[in-house]
């Protein structure tokens, strides 16, 4: 039963993904547009709105990780959006990715940007952790000093790459143990309107989106 269960939510999860592939077919980026990357908390995060502006495009999925977004950025870069935030990591960590490989296509896909559209600024954000307390998904636990040591080495991909900028966005949703605020989360992991207001206020105060 558990194995049909795990079948049946794979098979719903790649039909969601081929699905809001098919939607951003019919809705492509106009050129010089500003670009959200990333899995269902970049896809949850009214960026138009949050940052009152109609060049930003989101292009979040739920459930998708690094190689996906691989595998999707070509389509983007298409169109010469002039800036890229990505977040992107915690779906490889918690499928059992090592931090090795997640750093290696993150790399990969920063190469793709700067060889595509030389003058596209590629936001690395860092992966948030999660809150442990009060986690809906109990496999998700544990995953934390992976976040730590995979944002630390994102940090080092910015520093050796000038068109890569590492956006610090965890110590600012996180409490005292490093976790994700209890307060700024609905299952441990996803985030409240609070901390997507949290984000994009730090992202405007840096002048990130100028």
């Amino acid at each position: 039963a558990a194995a049909l269960l795990a079948a049946a939510a794979s098979f719903a999860q790649s039909e969601y993904n081929y699905q809001k592939r098919s939607l951003f077919e019919q809705l492509p980026i106009r050129g010089n547009d500003i670009v959200f990357l990333g899995n269902s908390i970049t896809e949850q995060g009214w960026w138009s709105l949050l940052l009152k502006r109609g060049d930003v495009e989101n292009r979040g999925i739920g459930g998708d990780n690094t190689f996906g977004m691989i595998d999707r950025l070509p389509d983007i870069l298409k169109s010469k959006p002039r800036k890229i935030f990505l977040m992107a990591g915690i779906n490889d960590l918690t499928g059992g990715q090592p931090v090795d490989t997640i750093v290696m296509n993150i790399t990969r896909m920063a190469d793709m940007v700067h060889e595509a559209v030389p003058g596209c600024r590629l936001y690395i954000q860092s992966v948030l952790p999660v809150n442990t307390r009060r986690l809906a998904y109990p496999g998700l636990k544990g995953h934390n000093p992976q976040v730590r040591a995979l944002n630390a080495r994102l940090v080092q991909l910015c520093d050796a790459k000038p068109w890569c900028t590492f956006v610090d966005l965890a110590p600012l949703l996180s409490d005292a143990d490093g976790e994700l605020r209890i307060d700024l989360t609905k299952d441990g992991i996803h985030l409240h309107p609070a901390g997507y207001v949290i984000w994009t206020d730090y992202l405007k105060k840096q002048k990130y989106l100028k």
